[in-house]
């Protein structure tokens, strides 16, 4: 009776041992990066980051790493497997050869890896975008826009500061225009806009610059209280606010906005 081994089953501890002895380097990084998301997981279920950003992020980081097994050696170029080399296993995960440049192939791939039509299907046409304009809108109370409306003016143009300011950065470091303005989005503090910029600009560097986008904004809400001990002085957050007199919004007033800023 032939032998079960369980390695073979979990190829995911499989490359992780193996990683050890062939890479070292990617080997801790894979287990740093699986600490890291189930750390962001625990603490966006704590409240501590923000929950609907650090829970899916935290997983997906935690399982990706895990579950990388071995593939036939592949031309990243097109998608296919390289015949020469078929005997020649190499680590990866499911997401082959995102970018494929031969269509055929991409149809292949299609058939073959399950993960693949979510990122043709929603990514790499950008209707990822469009999906998660729509959920953050949903999200959205316009009430606080509509009733402080110079207020949110000024705070949306010290958000674009950032933007203006890491664009030359991004520039002088060595990026394109492009890749710089779709760099430079995250500065604004706008994740949604983040991600229709990278896909119109910069798509070789969608997946980064969503991570660093999204990863930026959770810890900025974590670490906002501890960046406003330091920055503000005692004396000044012990003063006690005004009560401010604001009209109530209603929802059909909502509503109507929603409609008029769409169109």
């Amino acid at each position: 009776m032939e032998s079960l081994n369980i390695l073979d089953l979990f190829q995911g501890i499989n490359t992780l041992l193996q990683g050890f002895v062939t890479d070292p380097k990617i080997a801790f990084g894979r287990v740093f990066l699986m600490a890291l998301g189930l750390l962001l997981f625990y603490l966006g279920r704590k409240g501590v980051l923000e929950a609907l950003l650090m829970i899916p992020m935290g997983l997906g980081m935690a399982t990706v790493n895990a579950g990388v097994m071995f593939f036939s050696s592949y031309d990243p170029a097109t998608g296919l497997s390289i015949a020469a080399d078929q005997a020649q296993q190499l680590p990866g995960t499911l997401f082959i050869a995102p970018l494929a440049l031969d269509t055929t192939a991409l149809v292949n791939i299609l058939q073959i890896n399950w993960l693949q039509p979510i990122y043709t299907f929603m990514f790499s046409n950008g209707l990822i975008a469009c999906f998660v304009f729509m959920g953050i809108g949903t999200l959205l109370d316009v009430g606080f826009v509509m009733a402080r409306p110079f207020q949110s003016m000024i705070i949306a143009l010290f958000a674009e500061l950032g933007t203006v300011v890491t664009f030359p950065l991004a520039v002088a470091m060595g990026l394109n225009p492009g890749q710089a303005a779709a760099v430079a989005t995250i500065g604004g503090a706008d994740g949604p806009m983040v991600l229709f910029t990278s896909l119109m600009l910069a798509k070789d560097l969608f997946v980064p610059i969503t991570v660093v986008a999204y990863l930026y904004l959770g810890l900025a809400y974590g670490g906002f209280p501890y960046l406003i001990r330091l920055m503000i002085p005692e004396k000044l957050r012990a003063l006690p606010m005004p009560m401010e007199k604001t009209r109530t919004i209603t929802s059909n007033e909502k509503l109507i906005f929603a409609v008029i800023a769409c169109v």
